[in-house]
């Protein structure tokens, strides 16, 4: 699938990781009405996440599947794992809090999640047209996240897939795929850098859904 197959509008956006690029990307250009499920996470694991997505984010972030696995930011934030789909939290628990900080602010952590899973939830199932946006994955994690997402998005949806380059170009990979556009950009900030996602992101509209 090429660039111009994705140019359009869509009733929701979500950032799919793997870090915070994408979500900061998607805000820049007025594409992130909401904040998604996993924008300010770390999802390396893109069987973790193809796991989590089919699963519909049953049991995401449970205080059975979580643990401390060190920290992030220079030493400013804990990293919270879940080992049963590899996601990390990197923005919620500040380790001058100390691990108290952690059980403390749970309640509401989880029930922060739990409502941008139930928007998410509801998204799939109205938006005749979502735009997913996915930092980092070969051709076989693509396809792979690609047929998660069929499995549960119930009208259209398109995925592009970013993965990084050194100079300030667009490339387009073409990879065979029914939903996917996969390119390789520049993840900089930077004026050059800005450019190319000015064309990348040009003719990618977001509508509210109506009500």
């Amino acid at each position: 699938m090429r660039l111009t197959d994705i140019k359009r509008t869509y009733q929701a956006v979500y950032s799919l990781g793997s870090n915070c690029y994408p979500a900061q990307r998607l805000e820049r250009y007025g594409l992130r009405p909401y904040s998604g499920v996993i924008d300010w996470m770390y999802s390396n694991s893109i069987p973790g996440l193809c796991l989590l997505l089919r699963n519909r984010f049953a049991g995401f972030m449970y205080s059975d599947h979580i643990e401390v696995d060190g920290t992030e930011f220079n030493g400013h934030n804990y990293s919270l794992l879940d080992r049963v789909y590899g996601v990390q939290s990197v923005h919620d628990f500040l380790v001058a809090d100390q691990l108290e900080g952690i059980v403390r602010k749970y309640p509401e952590f989880q029930q922060t999640l739990q409502r941008r899973i139930a928007r998410f939830l509801r998204n799939i199932e109205q938006a005749e047209w979502i735009f997913f946006f996915r930092l980092h994955a070969s051709h076989e994690e693509a396809a792979a996240l690609e047929a998660a997402l069929a499995s549960i998005v119930r009208h259209q949806f398109r995925l592009l897939v970013v993965n990084p380059r050194a100079d300030r170009r667009i490339v387009e990979l073409d990879w065979p795929l029914a939903h996917t556009c996969a390119v390789e950009a520049p993840i900089a900030w930077d004026a050059e850098s800005d450019q190319a996602w000015n064309e990348l992101f040009a003719g990618i509209r977001y509508e509210a859904l109506p009500g």
